[in-house]
């Protein structure tokens, strides 16, 4: 990447992102986010959803991702879950949902946020990305929940309503 110059203190010149840079934002935004693979990826956990904060292999894309892993096997419910992501990926663009089954053949729901991070990104533009990550990230998964509560009887054990 050719940057002439780096100015960290100016919020509105993109510079390059690494995931040192990350882990300060998200800190400086008063998140806390534990390391799980020092200078790759970090947890947290927002609003009772886990969190994935990651860079590829290459360490050009920043990726958010939201974790949801009911205790609903797959069998049961992937066709459901996988039409919820469908239809949630049709009406909106960020994040992707997706579905995946564990290997012990639980059902895995995510939502993937991810910032290509080659060009740069300025401070505005990095706490931008990070806070849009988390909040649709969060609205994802409760729309994962609320369909599976509909669809599959699922019952929130954080609910009220039990």
């Amino acid at each position: 990447m050719n940057v002439p110059f780096v100015v960290p203190e100016d919020d509105t010149t993109p510079y390059p992102a690494d995931f040192e840079r990350v882990v300060s934002c998200v800190r400086e935004m008063g998140y806390a986010l534990d390391i799980i693979e020092e200078g790759r990826a970090g947890g947290a956990i927002f609003d009772r959803v886990p969190f994935l904060v990651s860079f590829d292999a290459a360490g050009r894309f920043l990726s958010i991702r939201a974790l949801w892993e009911p205790e609903i096997p797959a069998e049961t419910g992937e066709h459901a879950m996988f039409a919820t992501a469908d239809n949630w990926n049709r009406e909106k663009y960020f994040p992707t949902v997706y579905t995946a089954t564990t290997p012990e053949g639980k059902l895995g729901v995510y939502a993937d946020f991810v910032v290509d991070t080659k060009p740069g990104l300025s401070n505005n533009q990095l706490r931008d990305m990070i806070a849009s990550g988390i909040s649709t990230g969060i609205a994802a998964m409760e729309y994962v929940k609320e369909s599976a509560s509909e669809a599959l009887g699922w019952v929130n054990p954080d609910s009220d309503e039990r």
